[in-house]
């Protein structure tokens, strides 16, 4: 099969393979029959084209290239010779200028012996037996003594130009040029044209230069050297004034001599330019010759398309009809085939196998394969259909329940806290303390779950602030104290001398994997201690990489055991989960928050011997200015004016009463529209406004507050929003809309006591 036919089958296989999720109703690369023939035939007739066009330019180019380097060469070969034709006429009157300088008669002329020379010898007929048109003598004085040129007519003598005149004698430029030379011989350029002239001493009897005294001999370039030039070369040469428009002949080629040769179509066309014994251009000569050479090439080239086209068109209507019976005519019944696939399944949906050709014979395979592979992968997308939708309908379903148990966690330990500061028994107090416990316990599981959930989302994103890896350290360890203490355990905390005293990073993330792991140290460990230290692993001018150990002298972990107790829902065995409880996702959400911290953790173990787990997170330094602002006090000269917006009765009574426990004083606000009513009243410190509210929500209330602000022209209010939902993007939403902080549900009494100070 040809190269055309197989890149087509190919092409259809491709297509094929790129259309195996979705009906197969039509394939691009099978066409109906009548459109094929013609991508057939027409693909042929460019390739033909093509192939006869690139052989044309090409062939012809390089004919045109070798013909012009041929034409070129020849050319300034002729350019060249002119210049030699010009040295012989040269030589030819400086001979005769030689020999007339040498003459007796000239020497007594010359020293005003013989005035009668000229009139028997400087006549028209000599002039015009030696070809001259110009004469001068000048005498040992250097004094111009004859000057005359030959008149148009041929018989007549004029006085020479003036200016030629006042350039021999003494003083002149062509005189000055000639002193203590011999012969002088070149181009002049006069008033009456330019002259090629010879210039030498007079001499005396003894052979010796007479003084100043010369002989100058010229011949009119016009009249006698371009006739001349044109009898030594064989050559048509037209002689005029130096032009400078030839300089800026496009695609001209030059000469290292200076010449300039044009080639035109038909012609070719140089240019010599002359100068005179001062290396001034005086005049320039012009040859032009045709190129008959041009109509034979032209002529071959038409002969080679006729040719190419006669024998690419005999290659072309074979090739056609080997492709038509070799590949259309399979590919029309493999189209027909293929066309009915859409509406059938299974079986029925099946090509039959094309033997007309190993690779037709494959296609059919291939089209047979992908059908099967079409309706497997349209079961497996029904099936990834009814999955996505289910983890949409889980992602909902926690992100209602995070909103809806939130809300009255908030109420139970909001009231537990403010229980607490009241005048209780022993008896109520264990059995306040069991409440907050149960419930904080619940709201742990509640927080792995949703943190997990958001983590395999990647919805989960990390925060930035300065923070001191000591009081880190403290505040972790500080929840656990009263648990190690019940178990007679020793807890210890330690921090290297190098760590330094503040970092940026994500805090509240690191504590929270601090947390998880001292939380399952302090589970397992019946006897002994459990230890958290802080080192510094590494460091550079921008990063400070810290190194967290947790130790415990528990029950320790299989090695079989110590890879698996990573992921999620897992733990070290099945009775773990009957003794101690748990939902399996505290490590699975450590390691998580540790990899998006570009850290990682890794666990030591021995069954008997305690476990380490050893997290190395890298955090960036800080500048001096951003821990001294982390760590500034907060003002809490006078009591604050708190503006608190919450529909839930319970949330409503359990934050005013921790807000007025705090010294604040609260106004109360049942929806969005009564905390705009209330704003619009009188100013506040501080406003704590609930997300979720009837009539009009937070964001709104909060927009509008701002309005507010700006048109009496007050300073702004500080606006926190109370929410269970606490992702990155309902923090957007609410900083988009004005808000300055978010503080998610249930909130602590402490929490609340920090975001007044704030305000």
């Amino acid at each position: 099969m040809c190269d055309h036919c197989t890149a087509y089958v190919n092409g259809l296989r491709l297509n094929a393979a790129l259309r195996s999720y979705a009906p197969v109703t039509a394939i691009a690369a099978i066409q109906r029959p009548r459109t094929l023939r013609h991508l057939v035939i027409a693909g042929l007739a460019l390739a033909l084209l093509l192939l006869t066009a690139t052989q044309f330019i090409v062939n012809g180019s390089l004919a045109e290239r070798q013909l012009l380097d041929i034409e070129s060469r020849d050319a300034f070969a002729r350019l060249r010779k002119l210049h030699r034709a010009i040295d012989f006429l040269a030589e030819d009157l400086d001979s005769t200028t030689t020999d007339w300088a040498q003459w007796d008669q000239m020497y007594r002329y010359a020293k005003g012996e013989y005035p009668e020379f000229p009139e028997y010898n400087l006549i028209p007929v000599t002039y015009t037996g030696l070809r001259l048109d110009l004469a001068a003598i000048v005498d040992i004085k250097g004094n111009v003594v004859f000057a005359k040129r030959l008149a148009d007519d041929g018989k007549t003598l004029l006085a020479a130009p003036d200016d030629f005149v006042d350039s021999v004698q003494r003083g002149g430029r062509l005189y000055e040029l000639t002193q203590g030379r011999g012969r002088t011989s070149g181009l002049i350029a006069t008033a009456s044209g330019a002259f090629l002239i010879s210039a030498q001493p007079i001499m005396t009897y003894d052979g010796e230069p007479l003084g100043g005294s010369r002989l100058i001999m010229g011949r009119s370039l016009m009249r006698f050297v371009e006739p001349s030039l044109e009898r030594v070369t064989g050559e048509t040469l037209v002689a005029h004034a130096p032009d400078p428009s030839i300089s800026e002949w496009e695609q001209a080629k030059r000469s290292a001599e200076g010449d300039v040769l044009r080639l035109q179509p038909t012609a070719l066309e140089g240019v010599t330019t002359l100068t005179d014994l001062w290396q001034v251009p005086v005049a320039q000569l012009r040859l032009r010759a045709d190129r008959p050479t041009q109509q034979l090439v032209r002529l071959a080239q038409r002969r080679l398309l006729i040719a190419a086209l006669v024998i690419g068109g005999l290659f072309a209507f074979a090739g056609l009809t080997l492709v038509r019976r070799r590949v259309i005519a399979p590919l029309e019944r493999l189209s027909s085939a293929v066309e009915r696939i859409g509406d059938r399944t299974g079986a029925e949906a099946r090509v039959p196998i094309e033997r007309s050709s190993h690779e037709f014979e494959t296609l059919s395979a291939a089209i047979n394969t992908m059908i099967e592979q079409r309706d497997e992968q349209q079961s497996l997308r029904r099936d990834r259909d009814a999955a996505v939708e289910a983890n949409r309908l889980k992602s909902e379903f926690l992100a209602i329940m995070s909103h809806e148990i939130r809300t009255p966690m908030n109420g139970v330990l909001g009231m537990c806290e403010l229980l607490q500061h009241t005048d209780l028994d022993a008896r109520q107090r264990r059995m306040s303390e069991t409440i907050v416990g149960s419930a904080q316990s619940l709201l742990e599981i509640l927080n792995d779950i949703l943190d997990f959930s958001k983590i395999e989302a990647g919805r989960l994103e990390l925060e930035s602030s300065v923070f001191s890896p000591t009081d880190l350290i403290q505040n972790v360890a500080a929840p656990f104290a009263a648990v190690a203490q019940a178990k007679h355990l020793a807890l210890q905390t330690s921090i290297a001398p190098n760590v330094p005293a503040h970092v940026i990073g994500d805090a509240m993330r690191l504590r929270q994997v601090l947390s998880n792991l001292l939380s399952n140290a302090v589970k397992f460990t019946e006897h002994g201690s459990v230890s958290l230290k802080c080192e510094l692993s590494q460091e550079d001018a921008t990063t400070i990489t810290l190194q967290f150990i947790v130790r415990d002298s528990g029950i320790g972990i299989p090695l079989h055991a110590q890879e698996r107790i990573f992921d999620p829902f897992a733990q070290a065995d099945s009775g773990t989960a009957r003794r101690f409880g748990g939902t399996g996702l505290g490590l699975a959400i450590v390691r998580r928050l540790a990899h998006l911290m570009k850290g990682e953790v890794r666990v030591d173990s021995e069954i008997g011997k305690g476990a380490t787990f050893i997290v190395t997170i890298p955090l960036r330094r800080t500048a001096p200015t951003d821990a001294t602002g982390s760590l500034r006090a907060l003002a809490q000269s006078k009591s604050r004016q708190v503006l608190l917006a919450e529909d839930n009765p319970v949330n409503r009574e359990v934050l005013k009463e921790m807000l007025e426990h705090a010294g604040a004083n609260v106004t109360v606000a049942e929806n969005g529209v009564e905390a705009v009513a209330r704003a619009n009243e009188r100013e506040f410190d501080v406003i704590l406004m609930d997300c979720h509210m009837p009539v009009m929500d937070g964001l709104a209330a909060a927009s509008k507050v701002r309005v507010l602000e700006r048109t009496k022209g007050r300073s702004p209010t500080f606006i926190v929003a109370l929410t269970a939902d606490v992702t990155a993007e309902n923090r957007e939403r609410c900083l988009a809309v004005g808000m300055d902080d978010l503080a998610g549900k249930p909130i602590s009494q402490a929490k609340l006591q920090e975001l007044i100070r704030a305000g």
